[in-house]
Formats: C-alpha cells, sequence, structure tokens
C-alpha cells in the first residue's frame, strides 16, 4: 500500500485552521494515489500543555468526525495523532480511521514524557494498551512521540504480528538525531516498516525537528521530509518484504526471552 506521512505546522489552539489543513492534505494524499494519510502528534490543537487541557475534543464533535467524513469522500485511510478527550480525562491518541469514514482503531499514548516544557502528566492519561489493527490488509502497531524510547513498546507490538509501525511526533529540534536513530533502531530490531510523522514549525518555546521519515524492514530510508518545510513524503510498504527480510534473517527466533529481565 501507497503510505503518506503529512509533515505540517499547527497553530496553538485553533482547532479549525488545524482541522482544515488536515482536510486539505487528505485530499492531496488522495489526488496523490496514498492508500493512507499520515498526521502528527496532536494535530488538532498544536502542542503546548495548557492549551491542550482547555482545547482537547470530545471525537463525536469537531476534528474527528470531519475526519472521518473526507476520509470517506476520498476513499482513503486516514491515521492521526489528536487529543481525546473523555469524562475520564484527557488522552493523547491515535485515530485510525478507514476509507469508508468509520474509526477501526485508537491507541492511546502510553509514555507520558516529564521534561522541561512536555509535563504531560500535568495534562494526560497515560494509555494502558498496545494493540495491533488491519489497515489495508497490513497489521499495524502504533506508539506516540516519547514512546518510541522504549523498545519494548515496539517489541510487544512486533511479538503481535506488526508488519508496519505508525509514529505521530513532536519531536524537537535539540534531539532531532534522537529521532532518527531511534526510528531506524526500531525498524532493524523488530523488522518491520517505521512511519514517522513529525512536526515543523514551533509552539511556544520549541521547535519542532521534522524529518519525517519512512522506513523499511532493514533499516533503509525509502523516504524523508526536510526539517523545515511542509509537505507530503510518500513510499510503498507491503507484507512481502517483511516475510523476505524475516525469513532471511531470523533474528526474532533466536532470542532468548528467559535471559531478559529489566
Amino acid at each position: 500500500m501507497k503510505v503518506a506521512a503529512a509533515q505540517l505546522t499547527f497553530t496553538s489552539g485553533d482547532l479549525v485552521k488545524n482541522t482544515n489543513k488536515m482536510l486539505e492534505y487528505v485530499s492531496a494524499a488522495a489526488k496523490n494515489r496514498a492508500d493512507v494519510v499520515f498526521f502528527p502528534e496532536m494535530s488538532d490543537t498544536g502542542y503546548e500543555i495548557p492549551v491542550i487541557r482547555d482545547k482537547a475534543q470530545y471525537w463525536d464533535r469537531g476534528t474527528v468526525p470531519e475526519l472521518c467524513d473526507t476520509a470517506r469522500a476520498n476513499k482513503i485511510n486516514v491515521i492521526a495523532g489528536v487529543s481525546e478527550r473523555t469524562d475520564g480525562g484527557i488522552f493523547n491518541s491515535i485515530v485510525v480511521i478507514d476509507r469508508y469514514g468509520k474509526v477501526v482503531g485508537k491507541y492511546r499514548k502510553t509514555h507520558l514524557i516529564k521534561a522541561k516544557p512536555f509535563f504531560e502528566h500535568e495534562c494526560f492519561t497515560a494509555g494502558d494498551s498496545l494493540d495491533t489493527f488491519t489497515v489495508e490488509g497490513m497489521n499495524c502497531g502504533f506508539m506516540t512521540c516519547y514512546d518510541i524510547r522504549f523498545p519494548e513498546v515496539a517489541g510487544t507490538l512486533r511479538n503481535k504480528g506488526a508488519e508496519a509501525i505508525f509514529v505521530p511526533a513532536a519531536f524537537p529540534l535539540v534531539r532531532q538525531t534522537h529521532w532518527l536513530a531511534l526510528l531506524t533502531a526500531r525498524a532493524i530490531e523488530n523488522q518491520v516498516f517505521m512511519i514517522g510523522a513529525n512536526r515543523v514549525g514551533t509552539d511556544g518555546e520549541v521547535t519542532f525537528a521534522g524529518t519525517s521519515t519512512i522506513i523499511d524492514p532493514y533499516g533503509t530510508i525509502l523516504s524523508s521530509a526536510s526539517a523545515i518545510h511542509e509537505g507530503l513524503i510518500s513510499a510503498e510498504i507491503g507484507s512481502e518484504l517483511v516475510e523476505q527480510i524475516r525469513s532471511q534473517f531470523k533474528v526474532h527466533e533466536d532470542r532468548r526471552p528467559s535471559l531478559y529481565r529489566m
């Protein structure tokens, strides 16, 4: 399937403007014959904790229903990092929408960073589930930004059959080298496609790193964006290459879980 990752800047707190930009990129990706379009972390609100606390949305109104309508109109799957307000708290979530406009999956960020200026625990409730969902016939896993620093997350998704892992992010420019190294490492370790959609621009005191990247299961970069410009990157991904690499280099079979104590 052809995957397109949207690298965008957003206006902090302007839900209407941010949503409209996402809808434009859904249509653009569809015109580019993508099967899936993928958006960064907190694409609806921008990434400032006080703003998110105030502006986070319920999913029965606003951004998610509009994405569903546009996915259906363009016959394209949409995966997006967005806020999720519930009566039980606010989550840093990923919504998975199929080409018929139906929400078919959800992931809630499981690891919340506690470092200036991202004291996420002051706003978000951590998710407690690592699930995979089928997108266009591929088994896909999801993790958000800081989650990528924990190899156990990607390893668990691999154990659950993930062939591709989508990572929406708001990685800052000062840690750009970490972003690229971690995406590559997770691809090689787990023999999966890694699709990273990162922010560009600035929210508050943070400038984001861009460099959205799609990496194959061998660690080869298939497509990558700049550090400063908005746009779409795309690449073809598929189960066949995953199966080929895993059959040639059977790393997973050589693990010794009984030795691993963390």
